[in-house]
């Protein structure tokens, strides 16, 4: 009966310990496999039992851990199916369908390096069914999203953006469903970044902002939210830069001024500053390449309101820094001595109210010099 096969759990435990013992770089995996085998035997002859069913969870994710660090898919596979079996077998625990769908998750990741993206949709496909037979799970769907997220990446990698789309609309879906779960909503914006950094590397202006649109619309459906905040931020730094790189400089202009109205959002944060200040030296950086040095001091002057507003943020100094050098190099070059003498009288004051920073110090030593 459940609960006193004392000697079966007691056995299940040191086989659970055992592969344990073995699942790091310095282990022995065929000893963790002999110890896994006998972990399984025993759960089948007591199906009954949860505490087995518990150590036999803990056994496969541990075997599953070993199987990553060996490079052994195969280990992999067999981790992932036992627990695919478990979860099968158990439908009312939902404790095994938990750590299967999460063990999909890296077999995912793992199949798409290995074998390409056909098989990994494969198990997207598996711990998908198993979603939708418990879609009042929501601990679930988190982790189901997490794998559609990874997936949105991965296929854009693939060049399947078909299979991208999927994704994204699956984290639509489970989004709809649990409006409640707030990491189901976050995976859905981790989706929507992965999709936003790869078109700013190789998609059309538009596409690449539709993606930020999404991401600041989540941003306003979730008020207070951090991480989704985060998210927007990184994906419109991320796309300042991708398009400045570019040269698709009006589009780089408007990001950076999407990211400076999330900035001022309250549940922003710090993060959020930061990026706008890193974002601001990159734009600078492009548009002096490009010889547009009316739009560049725009730029910097913003960056310089910024740093005076954060004189404590040794980063935001540090971005004014080098944007400074930066724009006062090009003035230089441009022929124009009395602009790029006021922005380095600018680097020398920052330098002056902060003696002590050896990365304005550098950067001021690197200006004279190349000024001399």
């Amino acid at each position: 009966m459940p609960g006193r096969h004392h000697n079966a759990i007691d056995a299940a435990r040191r086989a659970a310990h055992i592969i344990a013992s073995h699942g790091g770089p310095e282990g022995d995996l065929a000893t963790a496999q002999a110890a896994f085998e006998t972990l399984r035997t025993i759960t089948a002859e007591h199906p009954d039992e949860p505490e087995l069913t518990r150590v036999a969870v803990c056994g496969a994710v541990r075997l599953a851990a070993a199987g990553r660090s060996g490079n052994d898919i195969a280990t992999v596979r067999r981790a992932h199916a036992f627990l695919g079996t478990l979860a099968e077998s158990r439908p009312d625990n939902p404790l095994p369908r938990r750590a299967y769908a999460e063990a999909s998750v890296d077999l995912i990741s793992a199949e798409a390096q290995r074998h390409g993206l056909s098989a990994a949709l494969d198990v997207y496909r598996r711990v998908t069914l198993l979603g939708e037979a418990n879609s009042d799970d929501a601990e679930l769907a988190a982790i189901r999203a997490k794998a559609a997220a990874n997936l949105v990446a991965l296929a854009l990698e693939a060049d399947r953006p078909l299979d991208a789309r999927r994704a994204l609309a699956d984290l639509a879906r489970l989004e709809a469903e649990q409006p409640a779960a707030l990491m189901v909503r976050q995976q859905h914006a981790r989706g929507v970044f992965n999709r936003l950094a790869h078109a700013a590397r190789r998609a059309p202006p538009g596409e690449a902002r539709a993606a930020l649109d999404a991401l600041i619309d989540a941003v306003h459906r979730t008020p207070g939210h951090l991480e989704i905040a985060e998210f927007a931020a990184e994906g419109a730094f991320t796309l300042v830069t991708g398009l400045g790189t570019r040269g698709h400089l009006a589009a780089a202009r408007e990001a950076y001024d999407a990211l400076g109205d999330l900035s001022r959002l309250p549940e922003s944060g710090r993060g959020a500053t930061g990026r706008l200040a890193d974002a601001a030296f990159n734009l600078i950086t492009d548009l002096c390449q490009s010889g547009d040095l009316a739009a560049a001091q725009l730029i910097y002057d913003e960056l310089a309101g910024l740093s005076v507003a954060h004189d404590q943020d040794p980063a935001i100094r540090l971005a004014q820094a080098k944007g400074a050098a930066n724009l006062a190099l090009s003035h230089q070059h441009a022929g124009d001595s009395a602009a790029a003498g006021v922005i380095a009288d600018d680097l020398r004051a920052l330098l002056l109210a902060h003696p002590d920073d050896a990365g304005l110090f550098q950067i001021a030593a690197f200006l004279d010099e190349a000024t001399d």
